[in-house]
């Protein structure tokens, strides 16, 4: 008979495997949304349209993996503590995939319509879109080290933080060299949400990073 101490643990490391599961599949989605970039400045439409494909798979996985886990946290209850800040991860890691799946279906629309980007703007995108992969990287460390030690989750979280500036040092001169562009109004509009969108990711992966701060610290 397993006693409420033991049942509490087991489902703590029930939920890790499924945030686990979660952050994989999230950052399965960011990296085809990198390679779908690098296809775009290549002009290999029928590349762009099978990664756009499987962006949207990945996508779909994690909804389910969110799915499950907020299903899981319900039926646990109470015996589950920090259950809040569980939810609240699954929701920004989530919001990752979202991201994604605009910024895979923004640069899809982009070559559909066969509309221009200048090469020096594309470098910009494919840098910040590099950066914040980075930082989704780091975030995976951090829930993976959720499992083992809260001190390595606090040491991991500082690396999102600082992922996370350089996000924003790139994404300010990307987003000068796009304003100042002279695009067409649609490809400006366009492709100025998708460096927002790839920004958001860093965001989301700083924020997460302090719920698993606060998650590690009731273990």
């Amino acid at each position: 008979m397993a006693f409420p101490k033991e049942m509490a643990e087991q489902a703590r490391r029930r939920i890790l495997e499924m945030c686990q599961d979660h952050i994989r599949s999230v950052l399965d989605a960011l990296r085809e949304a990198c390679i779908l970039i690098n296809a775009y400045q290549n002009g290999d439409e029928s590349l762009i349209l099978q990664h756009y494909a499987t962006v949207l798979s990945h996508v779909e996985k994690a909804w389910e993996v969110k799915r499950t886990i907020m299903r899981e946290v319900a039926e646990i209850g109470e015996l589950l503590t920090a259950r809040e800040d569980f939810i609240n991860l699954s929701a920004e890691v989530n919001e990752i995939a979202d991201y994604c799946g605009a910024i895979a279906y923004r640069m899809t629309e982009l070559s559909k319509r066969r509309w221009k980007v200048p090469q020096e703007i594309l470098k910009e995108v494919s840098n910040l879109a590099e950066a914040s992969l980075n930082a989704l990287i780091r975030l995976r460390e951090v829930i993976l080290a959720l499992s083992y030690s809260s001190g390595k989750v606090m040491e991991l979280a500082l690396e999102v933080e600082s992922a996370e500036k350089t996000v924003d040092s790139i994404h300010r001169k990307a987003d000068l060299k796009i304003i100042s562009s002279r695009m067409r109004l649609p490809v400006l509009l366009l492709v100025r949400e998708v460096v927002e969108f790839l920004e958001d990711i860093a965001d989301n992966a700083e924020n997460a990073a302090d719920i698993a701060r606060i998650i590690a610290l009731t273990a």
